[in-house]
């Protein structure tokens, strides 16, 4: 761990090293120097992003626009947009011999990322980061960006694999969920809709994050507003819709996602009202009539798009998502199809 600090901050005093947060895909510490300063040291899971060097090449990318855009503005970025630190090569990530790949940024004081939503406020106020991400990035030529996780959304092909899936029934379930493949059947044109008016061009390609959850958008612990968006390796190139979609999906969401009393998984409508105020407190001026009107649509096929995948992985035997028991992937995709049923049109 010295090796691999002292690459980025050569000269720092190591006053401290813990681990940070409750991430489950990256390893990640914060380090304290002798001044004070605080950093996040982090090793990137290549089992999940096999380009680590693509992931920050799109990080990079996209943080340096959104610092000419709010220096364009007048506006002080030291908080608002993470800042990676380079190695004495250049470079932002650092390979240690046995091949693991590591990076460094700035933590970010005085912010918090809240795990649990407690009140719409938090909703509403993150929103609003996401609202800005949308804003800031805005023009950047996201056709350029590297998709670090080819067709992430790509619904039809989603769909093709879960038609594979219940055909090869590998392994003897399909039966059993019979119920859930025929409700997801029936419901095969959502998995083309988004993809059709990307493809159209009457939604735009823009930088996306893809993985909007509340705890990816830093919450300044006075005022409670959003400060900065963190967490971009999933940044790539696709359409507002998603990330709006996978926001009301884990915000509006009354349950956990594996919760396996699923009377206790409900839209709350409330909390996807606050998102979409804030959401489009800040970004409204800059969509087109088609995105405005269509972000409903995007929370419908993102939580149809995440059963499938879920009910997917169930009947191939569990290879892809981890599960801490039996039926883990079922009870999943069941309480996102009950979610799915109440989102309105």
């Amino acid at each position: 761990m010295e090796k691999i600090i002292r690459a980025f901050l050569p000269g720092a005093d190591v006053a401290s090293l813990a681990p940070l947060g409750e991430g489950i895909i990256n390893t990640t510490f914060s380090v304290s120097d002798a001044d004070g300063k605080r950093y996040v040291i982090q090793k990137v899971n290549t089992n999940v992003f096999p380009d680590p060097y693509s992931v920050m090449e799109n990080t990079a990318n996209v943080t340096d626009w959104m610092r000419k855009r709010l220096a364009e503005e007048g506006k002080c970025f030291d908080r608002c947009v993470p800042l990676f630190l380079q190695t004495e090569e250049g470079d932002y990530l650092y390979r240690t011999p046995e091949g693991g790949f590591w990076r460094c940024s700035r933590l970010i004081e005085g912010a918090t990322a809240h795990v649990h939503v407690t009140d719409p406020a938090l909703l509403y106020n993150a929103g609003k980061g996401y609202g800005e991400f949308v804003r800031l990035t805005d023009g950047f030529p996201a056709g350029t960006l590297t998709e670090v996780l080819p067709d992430f959304h790509n619904t039809k092909k989603r769909f093709q694999a879960f038609l594979e899936a219940v055909e090869k029934d590998v392994a003897g379930r399909a039966r059993e969920v019979d119920r859930e493949i025929h409700y997801l059947k029936e419901r095969e044109e959502l998995a083309g809709s988004i993809v059709a008016m990307l493809e159209s061009g009457e939604l735009p390609l823009r930088v996306t994050h893809n993985d909007t959850k509340l705890s990816n958008v830093l919450l300044d612990d006075v005022t409670g507003e959003a400060v900065c968006v963190i967490d971009l390796d999933t940044v790539m190139p696709g359409t507002v819709l998603y990330d709006f979609g996978d926001a009301i999906r884990s915000g509006a969401a009354s349950a956990a996602e594996d919760e396996p009393k699923l009377d206790r998984m409900n839209f709350v409508s409330e909390n996807c009202k606050a998102f979409k105020e804030g959401f489009l407190e800040a970004c409204g001026e800059i969509l087109v009539p088609a995105e405005v009107n269509n972000l409903m649509l995007g929370a419908r096929v993102i939580v149809y798009e995440q059963a499938m995948r879920f009910l997917t992985d169930y009947l191939n035997g569990d290879t892809y998502y981890k599960t801490l028991f039996p039926g883990h992937n079922l009870i999943r995709a069941r309480t996102q199809i009950r979610l799915f049923s109440q989102i309105p049109e």
